[in-house]
């Protein structure tokens, strides 16, 4: 996958603006996502304050999967599809099974394997005893996360870093106008592997650093940000 953050340059043809930089963080990441829409086919998908239990992301950026199957994780709780996951295939299962390997309550735990029934990951065998017949499938492979801020570029490098608990990159995008103190820390971002870009209020998109990609941290919390964006793909 190569969505537009990891581009060394882009930009925004026809864009007219009096103004020399962004007013706000969210006419920043419109911009953002005005070149992705402008760049890109149809299944790169860019969601907007992505909230997955880390800090909400400004933005995250994908590539998504058509496939039914992928799309079907959408039915499940997000919290709950790491549960779904663990379950072995073609092997049973009762409500107490499912309280012990999620910490949650006899009473969630029931309401849990309905939806995995109701969703056609479990049957049903006896009162009581269920079995999964079937896997649930990532609608992404990678994650790309992003903190959009106009100047402070350290706590947007502290609130990025948080993001790599569910996302495979995690970047910082500045306001160009107020960007050269990042800039000349880009140390700082490679210490940390969070890529660091620039755009300006013309347009003008431009990679600094681009982060290695790396393993989410947290399989639960990646999980549950597939689930979260195969439900936003549903709707």
């Amino acid at each position: 996958m190569s969505p537009l953050i990891t581009m060394k340059s882009a930009s925004l043809a026809n864009t007219d603006s009096s103004q020399d930089a962004f007013d706000s963080e969210f006419a920043l990441v419109n911009s953002l996502q005005s070149l992705v829409r402008k760049q890109f086919k149809k299944n790169i998908g860019f969601e907007r304050e992505f909230d997955c239990g880390f800090g909400i992301a400004d933005a995250i950026i994908f590539e998504y999967k058509r496939r039914k199957a992928a799309l079907n994780l959408g039915q499940i709780t997000p919290s709950w599809a790491y549960t779904l996951k663990q379950l072995p295939l073609k092997t049973n299962f009762d409500a107490e099974h499912i309280s012990k390997i999620s910490g949650a309550s006899l009473s969630l735990s029931k309401k849990a394997i309905k939806e995995f029934v109701d969703a056609g990951y479990c049957k049903q065998k006896e009162n009581g005893i269920y079995v999964k017949v079937k896997e649930p499938e990532n609608i992404v492979d990678t994650i790309k996360a992003v903190e959009a801020k106009l100047k402070d570029w350290k706590r947007a490098l502290w609130q990025a870093s948080r993001y790599k608990t569910f996302a495979n990159e995690s970047w910082v995008v500045l306001d160009k106008k107020h960007a050269n103190p990042a800039i000349k820390n880009i140390d700082e971002f490679k210490r940390y592997n969070v890529g660091l870009a620039t755009i300006s209020i013309e347009g003008d998109y431009l990679v600094h650093f681009s982060p290695v990609e790396e393993t989410h941290f947290s399989e639960i919390a990646y999980w549950k940000a597939n689930a979260m964006i195969a439900q936003s793909l549903l709707n």
